[in-house]
């Protein structure tokens, strides 16, 4: 496996989120997800598809739900989205007495005129169904009727203080034991994405391993 996917997050607690109050919500649609809608917002990097495929792994988790294909890039949905969603939703209800959920990933990629009031109009009648969740990067590109269908949350990408402790917990995990200090150094003029953590810590340890050979 690879390193970037052997450390991917899967909890809560892998998720960095720079804002408290936005870590807050987020928590509580893992634990206890509130029936309205959840639409994460934010530029490249914030977090906003780990953050909404770690909030479908809790759901599955806890109620041991069987899924097919949960996740979706609108783009990718066309104008059949009903028939491809509702496939997974039966799969899941599949003897489960809850909702299903369904992550829409670049939902502002739907056609604007044609496909999003559709949608919103099926996000009506679904919702004892299913529930979702859904991730821009353009939030003024979804029209304000099915915007206000989802609990917006707008997430800043994390500084490089707010990586500290998940870049500490990898690096333990891979056998490593620098402390809260050295780690800090290390990310203080770090400024990338989640992908560009995952590639420095995977150098550092592949550096470390080399010395020590």
């Amino acid at each position: 496996m690879s390193f970037d996917l052997k450390h991917l997050p899967r909890t809560f607690d892998d998720l960095v989120i720079a804002d408290p109050l936005n870590a807050a919500v987020i928590q509580q649609y893992c634990t206890q997800p509130p029936s309205k809608p959840l639409l994460l917002a934010g530029p490249p990097g914030a977090g906003k598809t780990e953050a909404a495929r770690v909030i479908a792994y809790s759901h599955f988790e806890r109620h041991n739900i069987q899924h097919m294909h949960w996740e979706f890039n609108a783009a990718s949905l066309g104008k059949d989205y009903e028939a491809k969603i509702m496939a997974e939703v039966n799969h899941q209800m599949f003897a489960n007495p809850d909702r299903a959920l369904i992550v829409i990933n670049e939902i502002d990629e739907m056609d604007l005129r044609s496909v999003q009031p559709k949608f919103r109009e099926f996000m009506d009648a679904k919702r004892h169904l299913i529930r979702f969740v859904a991730t821009t990067n353009h939030k003024s590109r979804i029209m304000s009727a099915l915007l206000s269908r989802f609990r917006l949350l707008d997430l800043d990408p994390p500084s490089s203080t707010d990586w500290v402790l998940r870049a500490l917990s990898i690096l333990h995990a891979e056998g490593l034991n620098p402390d809260r200090q050295d780690v800090t150094l290390m990310l203080q003029s770090f400024d990338g994405s989640a992908r560009d953590l995952i590639d420095l810590i995977e150098e550092t340890v592949m550096a470390s391993k080399a010395i020590k050979q």
